[in-house]
Protein backbone atom coordinates (compact mmCIF):
# COMPACT_ATOMS: atom_id res chain seq x y z
CA UNK A 1 0.00 0.00 0.00
CA UNK A 2 0.99 3.59 -0.54
CA UNK A 3 2.90 5.32 2.23
CA UNK A 4 3.23 9.06 1.66
CA UNK A 5 6.25 10.57 3.41
CA UNK A 6 5.89 13.65 5.63
CA UNK A 7 8.04 15.71 3.26
CA UNK A 8 5.72 14.78 0.40
CA UNK A 9 2.62 15.68 2.42
CA UNK A 10 4.41 19.01 2.81
CA UNK A 11 4.56 19.41 -0.98
CA UNK A 12 0.91 18.43 -1.24
CA UNK A 13 -0.18 20.83 1.51
CA UNK A 14 1.99 23.71 0.28
CA UNK A 15 0.34 23.45 -3.13
CA UNK A 16 -3.19 23.48 -1.72
CA UNK A 17 -4.51 25.60 -4.61
CA UNK A 18 -3.01 23.33 -7.25
CA UNK A 19 -5.39 21.07 -9.15
CA UNK A 20 -5.08 17.30 -9.28
CA UNK A 21 -3.85 17.51 -12.88
CA UNK A 22 -1.10 20.01 -12.08
CA UNK A 23 -0.03 18.07 -8.99
CA UNK A 24 0.91 15.22 -11.34
CA UNK A 25 3.92 17.31 -12.34
CA UNK A 26 5.30 17.95 -8.84
CA UNK A 27 3.88 15.27 -6.54
CA UNK A 28 5.59 11.85 -6.62
CA UNK A 29 2.50 9.70 -5.91
CA UNK A 30 -0.40 8.37 -7.97
CA UNK A 31 -3.05 6.44 -6.07
CA UNK A 32 -5.08 3.60 -7.48
CA UNK A 33 -8.51 2.69 -6.12
CA UNK A 34 -7.31 0.71 -3.09
CA UNK A 35 -4.58 3.21 -2.25
CA UNK A 36 -6.86 6.23 -2.39
CA UNK A 37 -9.46 4.39 -0.33
CA UNK A 38 -6.78 3.59 2.26
CA UNK A 39 -5.58 7.21 2.37
CA UNK A 40 -9.13 8.46 2.78
CA UNK A 41 -9.84 6.09 5.67
CA UNK A 42 -6.51 7.04 7.28
CA UNK A 43 -7.54 10.70 7.11
CA UNK A 44 -10.39 9.90 9.49
CA UNK A 45 -8.02 10.31 12.42
CA UNK A 46 -6.33 13.44 11.09
CA UNK A 47 -6.12 16.22 13.65
CA UNK A 48 -7.07 18.86 11.06
CA UNK A 49 -10.76 18.06 10.91
CA UNK A 50 -11.88 16.99 7.44
CA UNK A 51 -9.28 19.04 5.57
CA UNK A 52 -7.03 16.14 4.68
CA UNK A 53 -10.00 14.00 3.59
CA UNK A 54 -11.26 16.76 1.29
CA UNK A 55 -7.82 17.38 -0.17
CA UNK A 56 -7.16 13.70 -0.79
CA UNK A 57 -10.58 13.04 -2.31
CA UNK A 58 -10.59 15.92 -4.76
CA UNK A 59 -6.90 16.73 -5.35
CA UNK A 60 -4.66 13.69 -4.76
CA UNK A 61 -3.26 12.49 -8.12
CA UNK A 62 -4.92 9.24 -9.11
CA UNK A 63 -4.38 6.43 -11.57
CA UNK A 64 -7.86 4.96 -11.84
CA UNK A 65 -10.77 5.06 -14.23
CA UNK A 66 -13.84 7.23 -13.79
CA UNK A 67 -15.79 4.06 -12.98
CA UNK A 68 -13.40 3.23 -10.13
CA UNK A 69 -13.57 6.80 -8.83
CA UNK A 70 -17.37 6.62 -8.90
CA UNK A 71 -17.23 3.41 -6.83
CA UNK A 72 -14.99 5.23 -4.34
CA UNK A 73 -17.51 8.07 -4.09
CA UNK A 74 -20.28 5.54 -3.47
CA UNK A 75 -18.33 4.11 -0.53
CA UNK A 76 -17.65 7.48 1.05
CA UNK A 77 -21.13 8.89 0.48
CA UNK A 78 -22.41 6.60 3.22
CA UNK A 79 -19.51 7.19 5.62
CA UNK A 80 -20.68 9.70 8.22
CA UNK A 81 -17.45 11.05 9.66
CA UNK A 82 -16.59 13.65 6.99
CA UNK A 83 -18.35 16.71 5.55
CA UNK A 84 -18.12 16.03 1.79
CA UNK A 85 -21.55 14.47 1.33
CA UNK A 86 -23.04 17.34 -0.61
CA UNK A 87 -20.05 17.53 -2.97
CA UNK A 88 -20.25 13.79 -3.58
CA UNK A 89 -24.01 13.98 -4.16
CA UNK A 90 -23.42 16.79 -6.67
CA UNK A 91 -20.96 14.56 -8.57
CA UNK A 92 -23.67 11.90 -8.77
CA UNK A 93 -26.15 14.42 -10.11
CA UNK A 94 -23.86 16.09 -12.64
CA UNK A 95 -21.28 13.53 -13.63
CA UNK A 96 -21.76 9.97 -12.40
CA UNK A 97 -25.39 9.43 -13.34
CA UNK A 98 -25.37 6.38 -15.58
CA UNK A 99 -25.17 3.59 -12.97
CA UNK A 100 -28.42 2.46 -11.38
CA UNK A 101 -26.44 1.10 -8.39
CA UNK A 102 -25.76 4.68 -7.32
CA UNK A 103 -29.42 4.97 -6.35
CA UNK A 104 -28.86 2.41 -3.59
CA UNK A 105 -26.13 4.61 -2.07
CA UNK A 106 -28.18 7.77 -2.45
CA UNK A 107 -31.11 6.07 -0.73
CA UNK A 108 -28.81 4.95 2.08
CA UNK A 109 -27.56 8.54 2.45
CA UNK A 110 -31.20 9.68 2.51
CA UNK A 111 -32.19 7.21 5.24
CA UNK A 112 -29.00 7.60 7.33
CA UNK A 113 -27.77 11.17 7.07
CA UNK A 114 -24.83 12.32 9.18
CA UNK A 115 -25.86 13.56 12.61
CA UNK A 116 -25.32 17.23 11.82
CA UNK A 117 -28.03 17.04 9.11
CA UNK A 118 -30.63 15.27 11.21
CA UNK A 119 -31.43 17.97 13.72
CA UNK A 120 -30.86 21.22 11.90
CA UNK A 121 -33.67 21.88 9.44
CA UNK A 122 -31.63 24.63 7.76
CA UNK A 123 -29.18 21.86 6.75
CA UNK A 124 -31.54 18.87 6.55
CA UNK A 125 -33.89 19.91 3.75
CA UNK A 126 -31.25 21.29 1.35
CA UNK A 127 -29.30 18.04 1.87
CA UNK A 128 -32.38 15.93 1.17
CA UNK A 129 -33.25 18.08 -1.86
CA UNK A 130 -29.75 17.46 -3.28
CA UNK A 131 -30.18 13.70 -2.80
CA UNK A 132 -33.58 13.78 -4.49
CA UNK A 133 -32.20 15.75 -7.46
CA UNK A 134 -29.27 13.32 -7.77
CA UNK A 135 -31.70 10.39 -7.75
CA UNK A 136 -33.71 12.10 -10.48
CA UNK A 137 -30.57 12.29 -12.63
CA UNK A 138 -30.00 8.52 -12.39
CA UNK A 139 -31.21 6.01 -14.99
CA UNK A 140 -34.92 5.46 -15.52
CA UNK A 141 -37.08 3.68 -14.40
CA UNK A 142 -34.95 3.06 -11.29
CA UNK A 143 -34.93 6.76 -10.39
CA UNK A 144 -38.75 6.82 -10.42
CA UNK A 145 -38.93 3.79 -8.13
CA UNK A 146 -36.69 5.49 -5.57
CA UNK A 147 -38.53 8.81 -5.83
CA UNK A 148 -41.87 7.03 -5.39
CA UNK A 149 -40.53 5.39 -2.21
CA UNK A 150 -39.38 8.77 -0.88
CA UNK A 151 -42.75 10.34 -1.74
CA UNK A 152 -44.36 8.01 0.81
CA UNK A 153 -42.65 9.96 3.60
CA UNK A 154 -44.77 11.28 6.42
CA UNK A 155 -42.69 14.45 6.35
CA UNK A 156 -44.72 16.79 4.14
CA UNK A 157 -41.71 18.79 2.94
CA UNK A 158 -39.82 15.64 1.89
CA UNK A 159 -42.94 14.29 0.23
CA UNK A 160 -43.36 17.55 -1.70
CA UNK A 161 -39.72 17.52 -2.83
CA UNK A 162 -40.01 13.95 -4.12
CA UNK A 163 -43.34 14.56 -5.87
CA UNK A 164 -41.97 17.71 -7.50
CA UNK A 165 -38.99 15.77 -8.84
CA UNK A 166 -41.25 12.98 -10.14
CA UNK A 167 -43.41 15.47 -12.02
CA UNK A 168 -40.38 17.29 -13.37
CA UNK A 169 -38.86 14.03 -14.62
CA UNK A 170 -42.13 12.96 -16.21
CA UNK A 171 -42.42 16.33 -17.94
CA UNK A 172 -38.80 16.85 -18.97
CA UNK A 173 -37.13 13.45 -18.79
CA UNK A 174 -33.74 12.97 -17.21
CA UNK A 175 -32.17 16.00 -18.83
CA UNK A 176 -33.75 19.42 -19.05
CA UNK A 177 -31.36 20.28 -21.89
CA UNK A 178 -33.22 17.90 -24.22
CA UNK A 179 -36.33 20.07 -24.05
CA UNK A 180 -34.34 23.18 -25.01
CA UNK A 181 -32.82 21.72 -28.18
Amino acid sequence: MIKVLDKDWGIFDTNYKTSREKLFLIFPYRANFEELKQLLFESKTDSIFDTRFTDILWRFPISMSDCEFMKLLQIFLVENWHHNHESIIRKFQDWFNEDKDTIKYLMQAFHSPPEFYKYDEALKYPYIRKIIYAIGAQPEPYNFEALEAISQSEDEEIKALALHQIEKRKRLGRWEANSNE
